[in-house]
């Protein structure tokens, strides 16, 4: 069975053992996505799709994840598409890129040491910028924090976010799922697929906009 996960029936899915992170609410659209995904992949498993249009089924990779030493199955990533996060021995992400799997697509299994660390993770991110999600909370749906380079470009920074109506204050990097999700996927990596059917037009799924 499919399932659109929307926010009129998200709470349906919300365990009363676990509540969603109390910095939900301040989220954008997108991270509100990257938060429930791992929820869902922790507490229930299956199969994940953004809302983007897609040309292949899932329906013959259910068979992999039957196997219990498969935790996660998912696309090849492409070279330039890992988070911008670094490891603990400084190296970038990056460099292994051919060992991760996509963000938008994926197939989970439950219950693993992947999707516990992968929902700790984020919730500690949560945590840690709770008080400022408190204080700037997300205006627009693909909100996003920008670094600043200078003072120059912070004032720049400042005047077209307020223009096109987002926070310029907003404390979350846009790559929030895929800053835990690539290294856990780096460091599970025997338990995880890359048998999972890729877009011949878009390896995240078909061009949508």
């Amino acid at each position: 069975p499919v399932q659109l996960v929307t926010p009129e029936n998200v709470s349906e899915f919300v365990l009363a053992d676990f509540p969603l992170h109390h910095a939900y609410p301040y989220l954008s659209v997108v991270h509100r996505s990257d938060y429930i995904r791992a929820y869902l992949l922790h507490h229930y498993g299956g199969g994940w799709h953004d809302v983007k249009a897609t040309e292949v089924s899932f329906e013959n990779c259910w068979e992999e994840i039957s196997n219990s030493d498969i935790w996660l199955i998912g696309r090849p990533e492409l070279p330039n598409g890992a988070a911008p996060v670094f490891l603990e021995n400084g190296e970038s992400i990056s460099m292994h890129w051919d060992k991760l799997i996509t963000v938008p697509a994926w197939i989970g299994r439950k219950q693993t040491a992947f999707s516990k660390e992968l929902l700790e993770g984020i919730e500690q991110i949560l945590d840690e910028n709770y008080e400022l999600l408190r204080r700037y909370p997300a205006k627009h749906a693909r909100e996003k924090f920008t670094k600043p380079k200078n003072l120059l470009h912070r004032t720049l920074l400042f005047i077209k976010k307020t223009a096109e109506g987002r926070n310029p204050n907003y404390p979350l990097e846009w790559t929030l799922f895929g800053n835990v999700f690539h290294p856990l996927v780096l460091k599970y990596q025997t338990h995880v697929s890359k048998k999972l059917p890729v877009d011949s037009i878009k390896n995240a799924g078909v061009y949508h906009r």
